[in-house]
């Protein structure tokens, strides 16, 4: 059980690494809110074909509506970064800031799973960040000087993504035990305040098929199956090797972001990528495991 769940985790970080490439296309075409909104509501009742919603309200409360609001948080946060950005050249900076979350998933496990951990845990996290912000702006040719107004806004959303889903993380595996998880219940959640705050910002999408494809896209495979997959790996797999995998989504996303979207990669990408992996083994190393607390 544990390793099935631990390669669905592993599949959902496959998944991501397309995800900030499906929804800046999406949100050019429909809208920051109507493109992910929509996605979210497609994604979540599809779930629920499945996943019978009566077995989901029976789980604990604070799973329910803590980890809820956490997740409905982590991707209103994440859709507006990144639909907010001012160019696809900036979408790369802003999720600079979102991949922060695998660091604070890693770190958060130590206050609230009673993890126990080296004193060099911090110093694994450090690299791990540097190496991230080498390969998403030294790689596009970004600086942190030109990093304007215009992007303090979606920058300081993604961080309240990054921060919503280490929590999360943590919080669905203390609370939600070994049972199936809420996600399509959360990712329909995400739908409606999405589609609720339009009613604040009118859009005005415009409909085509490469539209079309990348609202599935996003809502079946990202929304849907990979959160299932996240939530379940986080709850019954092995959590320590997920936390260090998903390190490497920074630079999976990037090279798919810049194909996707047309944005050249530079020397930044290889040598954070470097920064990237050694970071994610001190940090595995910093981590003690069960049998040496």
């Amino acid at each position: 059980m544990e390793r099935r769940a631990t390669l669905g985790g592993l599949a959902a970080l496959a998944l991501w690494s397309a995800s900030v490439a499906l929804t800046r296309g999406l949100c050019e075409a429909l809208g920051t809110l109507t493109g992910p909104g929509l996605a979210a509501l497609l994604g979540g009742g599809l779930a629920l074909l499945w996943s019978p919603a009566r077995r989901m309200l029976a789980l604990p409360k604070r799973y329910l509506l803590v980890c809820g609001g956490l997740f409905v948080s982590c991707n209103v946060g994440m859709y507006l970064a990144v639909g907010g950005a001012p160019n696809r050249s900036a979408v790369l900076a802003v999720a600079l800031v979102n991949y922060l979350w695998p660091a604070l998933t890693v770190a958060l496990s130590v206050p609230v799973l009673g993890r126990r951990s080296r004193w060099y845990l911090p110093v694994g996290c450090l690299v791990a960040v540097a190496g991230t912000a080498l390969a998403l702006l030294g790689g596009h040719g970004l600086r942190w000087s030109e990093l304007g107004a215009g992007v303090l806004a979606p920058a300081a959303w993604a961080g309240v993504a990054a921060l919503s889903w280490g929590l999360y993380s943590n919080l669905a595996r203390l609370w939600g035990g070994t049972k199936e998880g809420a996600v399509p219940l959360f990712a329909l959640a995400t739908g409606a305040a999405l589609l609720s705050l339009r009613l604040l910002r009118p859009e005005a999408p415009h409909w085509t098929p490469k539209a079309l494809v990348e609202l599935v896209l996003l809502g079946v495979a990202s929304m849907s199956v990979a959160y299932a997959l996240w939530d379940e790996g986080m709850r019954k797999g092995d959590q320590l090797l997920l936390g260090l995998a998903s390190y490497f989504v920074p630079v999976a996303s990037t090279l798919v972001s810049s194909a996707y979207l047309g944005v050249r990669p530079g020397w930044g990408v290889l040598a954070g990528s470097v920064l990237v992996a050694a970071g994610a083994l001190i940090s595995r190393r910093a981590l003690l495991s069960d049998s040496e607390t």
